[in-house]
């Protein structure tokens, strides 16, 4: 039945490509046209990619179509990513950006075992749709924060070093520190400042020496635009801030919600973090960094979807089964991600990610603790049925 049901969603899914697909959305390939324009623009103005006027006025050559335009709040370090993808054509960089993204998703969150159920269950989420038809970045991030937990205790010099690459997006990298000092890995902190460091020093060299102080002194004016547009994201927000303020709640109190939330998130972890990183305590992390930020988007779901994944086989190994009160939090939160696609739907997501957090910090932790060397094949049948 769970094999049919993910054949299905599958199949809802691609209908459901074709359809945005044949409707020509404007801009074409949504969010994604902005970084397709990011690179094309980087590439020959470097540092002039901080000026919204600029950047907009370029926006429209390319797509004398486009209402408003995309302005630029990214560090300098998703640059390097970008010019590449804005050398090629619009389709064929747009396809060669989801496609890749899923694929370093998928191989981050399952490593060999991608060609299982599992991995159907990543393609079939809905949270893979709102990316795909978004062209956003959320494949990316998931990767790199995964990817990064996951090999913290196989091999800490390269778990930091993606750790360190997902600076590109700050806000998830709020819960980092936490689990870094927590599991007592020294060795990832300094591969994850170096690496950070790197980038920093490479963007520069290769862009504009003064790129990074560009996106320091126009950080504020970004910040600002985020506020007086923030009614239009609110039912596209996972967030206590952007259900306060959907409902019209002063923004102090939104902020002392979030903080609460934030607090309880961060203790929770410490403690999962300080037993090992088992598969337990990464999926906390990567469904804490989520629930952690006060700026989170439908399309950044992919994290929480990563870590059911790495939870859910963790107990098909072990031949536990999966409590029906957390199939039934995961099924209410990935139709919250549908729903707010086109509707605003306060509190929901957010208020179920964080049941769907504290569940997983009850679960008992020895069950499953993880052994991070590559995966072997997948066997979900108990071990009595083998």
């Amino acid at each position: 039945m769970f094999l049919i049901l993910l054949i299905a969603l599958c199949g809802y899914n691609g209908l459901y490509l074709v359809r945005w697909w044949l409707a020509s959305p404007q801009p074409a390939f949504g969010d994604f046209f902005g970084f397709w324009s990011f690179g094309k623009f980087a590439a020959s103005s470097g540092a002039a990619i901080y000026d919204p006027f600029a950047l907009a006025d370029y926006q429209h050559s390319l797509d004398p179509a486009l209402e408003g335009g995309f302005p630029y709040p990214y560090p300098p370090t998703f640059l390097l990513v970008l010019i590449p993808l804005g050398m090629m054509t619009l389709p064929f960089a747009y396809l060669c950006w989801v496609h890749g993204t899923f694929a370093l998703y998928i191989l981050a969150t399952l490593g060999r075992s991608w060609r299982s159920i599992f991995g159907l269950a990543l393609l079939a989420a809905p949270t893979t749709l709102i990316v795909a038809i978004s062209g956003q970045n959320g494949f990316l991030s998931a990767a790199l924060l995964i990817g990064g937990l996951r090999q913290l205790t196989s091999s800490p010099i390269l778990g930091g070093a993606l750790l360190g690459l997902l600076t590109y997006k700050p806000q998830f990298v709020l819960l980092l520190p936490v689990v870094l000092i927590a599991s007592r890995n020294l060795a990832a902190i300094l591969s994850a400042v170096a690496t950070a460091l790197l980038i920093l020093v490479l963007t520069s060299a290769t862009l504009d020496w003064s790129i990074w102080l560009q996106w320091i002194v126009r950080f504020p004016s970004y910040q600002s635009l985020l506020r007086d547009n923030q009614a239009s994201l609110d039912h596209l927000m996972p967030t206590m801030v952007a259900g306060m303020h959907a409902i019209g709640a002063p923004v102090i109190i939104g902020y002392a919600v979030q903080l609460l939330f934030s607090c309880v998130v961060i203790a929770l972890t410490w403690r999962a973090c300080r037993q090992g990183m088992t598969d337990r305590a990464i999926a906390m992390a990567a469904i804490g960094s989520v629930i952690a930020t006060p700026y989170a988007m439908i399309y950044d779901m992919p994290m929480v979807t990563a870590a059911i994944a790495i939870l859910w086989k963790a107990r098909a190994d072990a031949g536990e089964p999966i409590p029906a009160l957390e199939v039934a939090l995961v099924i209410a939160l990935f139709a919250c991600a549908l729903v707010m696609i086109g509707h605003s739907v306060p509190f929901a997501a957010a208020t179920m990610a964080f049941l769907l957090f504290l569940r997983i910090a009850r679960s008992p932790g020895d069950a499953l603790s993880a052994d991070h060397r590559p995966l072997p094949a997948l066997n979900v049948a108990p071990p009595a049925a083998r």
